[in-house]
């Protein structure tokens, strides 16, 4: 089973690096890696919507309301990442006028809807719930970032940056084919089959 070890010796060995034992063993590339992993993750569970890292809830109201222009707060999830889609329905149709700020002192999206669902990307810690690819990605953005710290090498960094790119981009590419099209907003023209020829004919009439 993939952990975080096994994430970052499969790392180090792209750029010649010895293996480490754990995150905090004490080592130079340990100390390295550990600096770098969780800023490294994040920033990848940011960078897409990703399947793996989805969630779905509906979001408690604060006691606290926002001082003006809107009606409520709902704070975040704490392992919230990033925002995907918003609603005032369980059916996720269409969306709503909202803002993410911070409310006291609490991170919130502040609307005036009396319910809100919200889509959005977590935290995901745990490398047996990402995919393949994600984990293949991570590995190489590593190995990007670690090359210059563990193997001393400007022209092995630059190497591993087109790798981790182009790493990046597949597994985003793959990741979207496990997914279908947004729901339209219910009752749009562009919903329904046909629904620029219909508009073209009405037009035209």
């Amino acid at each position: 089973m993939p952990g975080e070890t096994n994430i970052i010796n499969a790392a180090l060995r792209r750029i010649g690096g010895e293996r480490i034992t754990s995150r905090t063993d004490g080592s130079k590339n340990a100390n390295v890696a550990n600096d770098l992993y969780d800023e490294i993750r994040d920033d990848l569970l940011r960078s897409h919507p990703w399947n793996f890292a989805t969630k779905r809830v509906k979001l408690a109201q604060s006691a606290t309301d926002p001082v003006f222009e809107f009606d409520h707060a709902y704070p975040l999830p704490f392992d919230w990442m990033r925002t995907v889609s918003v609603h005032d329905n369980d059916a996720g149709h269409g969306t709503i006028l909202f803002r993410m700020e911070l409310n006291g002192t609490q991170r919130a999206i502040i609307a005036s809807s009396d319910d809100v669902y919200l889509r959005y990307i977590s935290k995901v810690t745990d490398a047996n719930l990402m995919t393949p690819d994600f984990r293949k990605a991570f590995e190489f953005a590593l190995s990007r970032d670690m090359s210059i710290p563990v193997a001393s090498s400007n022209s092995l960094h630059d190497r591993m940056a087109l790798l981790a790119q182009s790493s990046l981009n597949k597994a985003r590419s793959n990741d979207a084919l496990g997914a279908s099209p947004e729901l339209r907003p219910r009752g749009s023209w562009a919903s329904s089959r046909g629904g620029w020829r219909s508009m073209r004919d009405t037009l035209s009439d």
